[in-house]
């Protein structure tokens, strides 16, 4: 009950921060701080709405903050960002958790330092930090089952593609795909894309060369997801090889206006880097603990791609 006093709480405070409810005097930190996110495979485009959500935060807070990580997921280099941070006496950390415990030693740590440190975007439930802030992944990759169905019915030959294996995220939305497919007659083939586009393409034609009575191919990533809106252009199969998955890239969003793709599922990025922020503020500023925040999810389609395509332009999807 007193937990979810203060979740609710958080969540009134900083949407009225968001719609200016609040002014920018009120809410400037008595202190200089300075929060970092730690990302990894940093350099895909999905997280530019993740750093203007962050950027957002920092500006009504009064803090500073920094947005970095290794390019592609590395979790040696990723702890290691996280060690120089916690040397630096950083005043928060938020940072992705893509292993079960790759980064057990490095949170204990910070923790250890007196540094709060959240988890955005990717968890491990085992894990020491202080809270997480992103989908809840399970019940995502039941949603991506279920919106399959609607264009299979209850049957389908289908390939799920991610780009890391072993991605603590990204296995969670595999389970739950498959915790709903399996009790239906669904095929369905696993194929390891990488976090490279041009890779990741390469890998999808070669799979339909192999299997060309496949019904679709769906990512449980970004890089995956825009792959096979790509593949399914440069096959010439729009209308035969249904496309979809997750997140709000440029390319997914317009494949989906094109007919390239029918759906792609949000996971709200901004969110995860606008919460992040206020967790770490409010911890510093008033000693209010980090709680679990679950940013949800929808439905991306041909009926709201347009409003969606806009307000990405800008930054927020």
């Amino acid at each position: 009950m007193k937990r979810g006093l203060i979740c609710a709480l958080i969540f009134t405070f900083s949407l009225a921060l968001l719609f200016g409810g609040l002014s920018a005097e009120v809410v400037q930190a008595e202190e200089d701080y300075s929060f970092t996110l730690v990302a990894h495979s940093s350099a895909i485009a999905f997280w530019r709405p993740v750093q203007r959500g962050m950027e957002d935060a920092a500006d009504q807070l009064g803090v500073e903050v920094t947005f970095t990580g290794p390019a592609e997921m590395d979790h040696a280099e990723q702890v290691s960002i996280i060690e120089s941070l916690i040397i630096g006496e950083e005043d928060g950390i938020a940072t992705t958790l893509t292993d079960p415990s790759a980064y057990d030693g490095i949170v204990r740590e910070a923790l250890d330092d007196g540094i709060p440190i959240v988890a955005f975007n990717a968890d491990a439930p085992d894990n020491d930090r202080m809270a997480f802030i992103g989908q809840d992944e399970f019940s995502a990759g039941q949603e991506l089952a279920y919106e399959i169905m609607e264009y299979l019915g209850e049957e389908g030959n289908i390939v799920l593609t991610t780009e890391a294996p072993g991605h603590t995220a990204l296995e969670e939305r595999i389970d739950g795909a498959e915790s709903v497919l399996e009790d239906y007659d669904y095929e369905i083939d696993l194929l390891d894309t990488t976090t490279d586009l041009t890779t990741a393409l390469e890998t999808i034609m070669d799979y339909y060369e192999g299997n060309p009575d496949v019904d679709g191919w769906f990512g449980v990533s970004a890089t995956a997801t825009e792959a096979g809106v790509h593949a399914v252009e440069h096959l010439g199969v729009a209308g035969e090889v249904l496309a979809g998955g997750f997140d709000l890239t440029p390319d997914t969003l317009a494949g989906i206006q094109d007919g390239y793709a029918q759906f792609t599922i949000d996971q709200h990025p901004y969110l995860q880097g606008y919460y992040a922020v206020h967790a770490l503020y409010l911890y510093n500023e008033y000693g209010i603990q980090p709680v679990d925040i679950d940013t949800g999810g929808g439905i991306i389609d041909a009926d709201n791609v347009d409003l969606v395509i806009d307000l990405a332009d800008d930054g927020y999807r």
